[in-house]
């Protein structure tokens, strides 16, 4: 007996590590003021820190623009240095021939004998005089001219060394500069992109929080708790002979035929495959009544969207568990949020007529399309792809003929 109890132990233990509780607890309307709050905090903060970033990336880009300035000042500068240099690299090229003529005329290769020949060769001595202080000249004009050549090569040697050292350093703090941009630019991306997505969420907090107010749920209740106390179990009501069910959903309107079903498909005006998130039933006639498909309260009512048109969702509690149901490309809308609904209730009319709602881009003849779901949309989940994944076929709770079949009675 202890070796069974004992496998049995181990046994529970190992489902319990293969498979964890998935399931978040679910948060009262006070936890979701106080998560709403947080939120607000934080788009706030990331609003501030977005504005600093602002102001990082205008100081940075005035920087860039001023070594922008100074490059433009310093390639004139440049211009100006070559023209300078080519002026020096003349002047040296003057001073190398003169230095070179007077080379060969003293003969340095053979000594002072050359100037000793023209001294002594004075015809009295007043040209003797004459011959020595030309001679003394000469040699300090050889000396002076050796001397301005080695300045101006230095010269051009400094003026070139300077303008490739402030080159380098412009195209240095240019690059560093443009490098913190860009990280600056990476940034403000980030922030954002968190700016959306805190906005984001902070709308659907809202949407939950009103939804919850809209219900008349209390602080400490999560919205399982105030739908159970607040929605009425669902009953089907009607009493004609023609009714019928499966589960507690009921046809949503009293005659018409499946026009397209629930799955995967190529969308008609979209142009591209995605998931059919309900069934299509087409009606003809201005003014055809769609009703509730099972008791429960309008969660919410959209007007006029790009893709569907005018919508109506409605919150249901049927045995416990919460679903949504929703009535797409009406015509009209006869019901509000909050509003309790019967089976009875007309909530509006079909529609999605392009010649008629022609702001519903996404219906091309008219048709109610109804769509089931799990949990309550814009109250559990507001995203539309999240909804999406909580969709099920509504032929799994009520009773549709086959595609292109016609029925008369819900």
């Amino acid at each position: 007996m202890r070796r069974i109890l004992y496998v049995i132990f181990i046994f529970a233990f190992i489902l319990m590590m293969v498979c964890p509780n998935v399931y978040a607890k679910e948060k009262t309307l006070g936890e979701l003021k106080k998560e709403l709050q947080a939120l607000e905090n934080s788009l706030n903060k990331n609003t501030e820190e977005k504005n600093q970033t602002d102001e990082q990336i205008k100081q940075t880009t005035e920087k860039i623009n001023s070594i922008e300035a100074e490059i433009k000042q310093t390639n004139e500068e440049i211009n100006k240095l070559v023209s300078e240099i080519q002026r020096l690299n003349e002047q040296i090229e003057v001073k190398n021939k003169e230095m070179k003529s007077i080379v060969n005329f003293v003969q340095v290769a053979s000594g002072e004998s050359a100037y000793m020949e023209y001294i002594f060769g004075a015809k009295d001595f007043t040209d003797f005089i004459y011959r020595m202080a030309v001679s003394e000249q000469m040699v300090d004009y050889n000396e002076k001219l050796i001397e301005e050549y080695n300045s101006l090569v230095k010269q051009n040697n400094e003026k070139q060394e300077t303008l490739k050292q402030k080159q380098q350093s412009l195209a240095t703090k240019q690059q560093e500069l443009s490098l913190e941009k860009a990280k600056l630019g990476e940034k403000k991306k980030e922030l954002n992109e968190g700016e959306l997505d805190l906005k984001e969420q902070i709308k659907t907090s809202k949407k939950s929080i009103q939804s919850m107010k809209d219900m008349g749920c209390n602080d400490n209740e999560t919205t399982t708790a105030c739908t159970q106390r607040k929605i009425p179990p669902a009953t089907n009501t009607g009493n004609s002979s023609n009714i019928v069910t499966r589960g507690s959903f009921i046809r949503p309107l009293v005659s018409a035929y499946v026009s397209s079903e629930y799955g995967w498909r190529f969308h008609p005006t979209l142009g591209y495959n995605r998931l059919h998130t309900g069934i299509d039933l087409g009606a003809s006639g201005y003014s055809v009544p769609v009703y509730a498909s099972a008791s429960g309260r309008v969660g919410a009512v959209i007007y006029r969207a790009s893709c569907g048109g005018n919508q109506v969702y409605i919150y249901h509690n049927i045995g416990g568990k919460t679903y949504t149901s929703g009535y797409m490309h009406l015509r009209s809308i006869n019901v509000s949020v909050g509003q309790t609904v019967t089976t009875q209730t007309v909530i509006g009319t079909v529609g999605g007529n392009p010649a008629i709602e022609y702001w519903d881009k996404c219906s091309t003849g008219q048709h109610l399309h109804f769509i089931l779901a799990t949990g309550l949309y814009f109250t559990d989940y507001s995203n539309y792809n999240t909804f999406t994944s909580h969709t099920f076929n509504p032929r799994n709770m009520v009773s549709f003929p086959g595609t292109g079949g016609s029925f008369y009675g819900r």
